[in-house]
């Protein structure tokens, strides 16, 4: 099953870890540190410059992290795509 997460980007919803608000989590100094800990190609950022939401999953064993301009609480709520 999939999870779009914004714009033409969809993730296979198995690989998901966490689905983590942005607000609340982008003065925090640990959670900054382990952002910045993630190589730049294994990151993925399309807000638009308006981040709402941090996806993180875990991808052929690479951890990978996801910014997206739609909130936790709707990405939550989606409903999955099978076979695409």
């Amino acid at each position: 099953m999939y999870l779009h997460i914004g714009k033409d980007e969809m993730i296979k919803k198995e690989h998901i870890l966490f689905i983590l608000d942005y607000k609340n989590l982008k003065e925090n100094k640990i959670f900054q540190d382990f952002i910045q800990s993630i190589p730049k190609e294994n990151k993925t950022d399309i807000s638009g410059e308006n981040p709402k939401s941090i996806i993180i999953t875990k991808e052929n064993e690479k951890i990978k992290v996801y910014i997206s301009n739609i909130s936790s609480n709707t990405l939550a709520s989606r409903k999955t795509f099978e076979n695409l």
